[in-house]
């Protein structure tokens, strides 16, 4: 993996082909040491570091640097459910230091793996949602677990796949996006931003993992384009039209969901209708055949009364010659019989002529 130190004295409007990301999470989630870590900054002299509930980042802050020889900026955010009670002034301070950046490309919500996601951390990610629209937040979103183990058990292995579920779960249920519809779920990742000193170097599936994360911005960038930022607003100022493209989008989302469910049910019944057709042909060619064997046989049987009665008119015919024939001989030698009896007869009868004469 290619890697370039920050760069020093640029702003956003001096670099080109820049991809913008803001980064955002309750306190204590490690959002600044996340972006030491994207850095790879283990001195945390890029953005301090806090170790206790309070937040140390109070104002927006940008970090610039190239990764892999593409330009990025971080920027850092403050905490929600922030101890110092300033979660809609930090709102506020971000979305004015959005307006002046124009445009962002991909949000991350940090959390912290293996802790449950609290009532002020839900409640700010639906406040996200109302700044950005929840199509344009849902669509530009991807979750970080923080504080994954390098090496996990096979119980942080179940944790892990609880939280995918649970996180995928809370941001649906945050839009009204109910779990049963056809929406993809929001990319999840767990990473370790603790480097190790012994090593001296941080954990290298993590840092792959943030490659992942990378790219799977430019997918969502070219397919959904950037958020512009310039009209957005905190909930409470001027709110009525954030709201309006709110549940205008939201319409969108279940109008879409609806086309899907519609498109798989008519899919259903073509295949339904395209199996009935198939068994109806299926039937109709059974009964066809059935019908070719039936008329094949009785062909086979009209040809056999047609040779047995050919049979007979040759035998007939010839019991007839025979019988003519014999008639014939027959006939001939009663003749000849007839003849030698009237011979025999007449001589008889001249003898005695004869005699009676003398």
């Amino acid at each position: 993996m290619e890697f370039n130190s920050p760069i020093k004295n640029f702003n956003d409007e001096q670099i080109k082909d820049l991809y913008r990301v803001i980064v955002v999470g309750p306190t204590g989630m490690g959002k600044s040491q996340f972006c030491n870590f994207v850095q790879k900054d283990k001195t945390n002299s890029i953005n301090k570091v806090s170790n206790s509930l309070n937040s140390c980042t109070q104002d927006p802050f940008s970090n610039y640097f190239q990764r892999n020889n593409i330009n990025y900026e971080f920027i850092d955010t403050a905490g929600s459910a922030d101890t110092g009670d300033k979660d809609i002034q930090n709102l506020k301070k971000l979305v004015d230091y959005l307006k002046n950046k124009k445009s962002i490309d991909f949000i991350l919500l940090l959390l912290k793996f293996g802790e449950r996601v609290t009532n002020d951390t839900r409640e700010f990610i639906k406040t996200l949602g109302k700044i950005f629209t929840p199509y344009e937040f849902y669509n530009h979103l991807s979750i970080i677990f923080t504080k994954f183990p390098i090496k996990p058990s096979k119980k942080d292995i179940n944790t892990k796949n609880q939280s995918i579920e649970e996180i995928n779960i809370i941001i649906k249920n945050s839009f009204n996006i109910y779990t049963n519809e056809i929406i993809p779920d929001i990319q999840v990742y767990f990473i370790d931003t603790e480097y190790d000193e012994d090593e001296n170097k941080y954990d290298k599936n993590s840092q792959d993992t943030i490659d992942k994360i990378l790219e799977q911005m430019k997918i969502n960038v070219y397919n959904y384009g950037s958020i512009d930022t310039t009209n957005l607003d905190i909930v409470g100022d001027s709110v009525k039209n954030r709201i309006e493209a709110q549940q205008e989008e939201i319409e969108k989302l279940k109008q879409r969901v609806e086309q899907e469910k519609l498109k798989k049910l008519n899919e259903e019944k073509e295949k339904k209708r395209i199996q009935e057709e198939l068994e109806r042909i299926k039937l109709e060619d059974e009964k066809r055949k059935q019908k070719e064997i039936e008329l094949q046989r009785l062909i086979y049987e009209q040809n056999e009364r047609e040779r047995r009665l050919r049979e007979a008119e040759e035998y007939n015919r010839r019991r007839a010659e025979e019988n003519q024939r014999t008639y014939y001989l027959v006939s001939q030698e009663v003749s000849r019989k007839d003849h030698c009896y009237w011979t025999i007869r007449k001589n008889f009868w001249m003898k005695k002529i004869i005699k009676i004469r003398s």
